[in-house]
């Protein structure tokens, strides 16, 4: 059975099944300058600084340029994640933009792996996070503009933007996921950017190159719409008796889930919520 059936088209001429909300296929929106509270800046510099990010985390650090942001993460052996964030390139090293939750703990685990490399690894309170203004974000070109500032608090933006992520199909660390909960392939780590794949040895490499070889990548976060019922976290996806997967996070009628693909293209039945129908929307970069 096609999956297609049942699942929300991103083609700009057509839009099955009610859905209205496409993802990720517009330009950088202008947004107010606001400061994001739930996140902190971790800077990384020395000579050292890439060299020895390279062999510890997901990304590629030999094409992250100043100016710009990657995604990335850092895994446990077993490849799941234990902190992912965005990595904002500088001349002289990198600043990580990271969950406030997770800030402190990963400044430990990654002086442990530091070793004997040239790199301060520094947790700066003076730091900020602020969007609407700065580079792209690479998850998706919806999202506001992101970069680290110094000087007073403004406006709070963090609940504006995790209802924008929600609304653009983007899953978050401690929203949608916590420590070592999932692979970074179920929260589309590697569709924004954030996996190396070439790049060589990481923590977690071998875990998920042989889940790449295998085609063993099953889950996915989707976003979901419905049209009558006001969904919630933990509400449990359903296509012909057979759970797809549970919803991590909602912000009015729309919200995010880690679903079972291949469950999904066996379904026989479009996929509901207590026999409420639902609308699944793919990332974009599965869908085209």
């Amino acid at each position: 059975m096609n999956r297609m059936r049942f699942i929300a088209s991103d083609l700009n001429h057509a839009f099955p099944l009610g859905q209205h909300n496409r993802q990720c296929h517009m330009a950088v929106m202008s947004h107010s300058p606001a400061h994001l509270s739930d996140r902190r800046a971790i800077v990384i510099r020395g000579p050292d600084s890439r060299d020895f990010l390279q062999r510890v985390i997901t990304t590629d650090m030999k094409i992250c340029e100043p100016g710009t942001i990657q995604t990335g993460a850092l895994l446990t052996p077993q490849g799941k994640v234990l902190c992912d964030f965005l990595i904002h390139g500088e001349a002289d090293g990198v600043i990580l933009d990271v969950p406030a939750s997770a800030a402190e703990s990963l400044v430990k685990r990654l002086s442990l792996y530091r070793l004997r490399a040239k790199a301060d690894i520094l947790l700066d309170g003076n730091a900020l996070v602020v969007t609407g203004t700065g580079a792209p974000d690479p998850r998706c070109s919806a999202l506001p503009l992101r970069a680290i500032a110094s000087g007073t608090p403004g406006q709070d933006g963090a609940q504006n933007q995790s209802d924008i992520e929600i609304t653009h199909g983007v899953p978050a660390f401690g929203r949608d996921y916590g420590e070592a909960e999932v692979f970074p392939t179920d929260v589309n780590l590697d569709l924004y950017g954030g996996i190396g794949w070439k790049k060589g040895c990481f923590i977690g490499q071998e875990v998920l190159s042989r889940m790449k070889r295998r085609g063993t990548i099953r889950k996915r976060t989707v976003t979901l719409a419905s049209a009558d019922r006001d969904m919630a976290v933990g509400d449990t996806i359903v296509a012909g008796g057979i759970p797809l997967g549970a919803i991590t996070s909602t912000t009015g009628k729309t919200a995010l889930a880690t679903i079972r693909l291949d469950r999904l293209e066996a379904a026989t039945e479009p996929p509901a919520i207590d026999s409420d129908p639902v609308i699944i929307t793919l990332p974009p970069q599965l869908a085209d």
